[in-house]
């Protein structure tokens, strides 16, 4: 790989272009497609109502670029989402209010 094809962040290094597999962009789009597919579901509930998603931890940050609108390299670099921890997704907290709530991680 070609460090055209790596984004190098604190704590992990991303492939950009990894044969066979789904690229960061396509990632994001299914994000944007599930959350779409969340709100026709959830349309009749209550404004209070609250929504549990479990996943990994890039599709996790793209679900974030995604409800936030900000670019998916931005989000990769903005913070590190590890097992077991929590993203907030809400319309009553910002981008930068909706980090995750980190556990510590044993296997950096």
């Amino acid at each position: 790989c070609g460090e055209d094809k790596i984004l190098a962040t604190e704590t992990i290094n991303y492939f950009l272009d990894p044969e066979g597999a789904e690229t960061f962009p396509q990632l994001v789009d299914r994000a944007k497609r599930l959350l779409t597919h969340i709100e026709t579901l959830t349309k009749d509930l209550s404004t209070d109502s609250s929504i549990l998603l479990v996943t990994h931890g890039d599709f996790g940050k793209m679900l974030y670029a995604a409800y936030y609108d900000i670019p998916w390299e931005d989000v990769l670099r903005q913070f590190h989402f590890g097992n077991s921890e929590v993203l907030l997704l809400s319309n009553d907290s910002s981008p930068d209010k909706a980090h995750v709530f980190e556990t510590q991680q044993f296997n950096a």
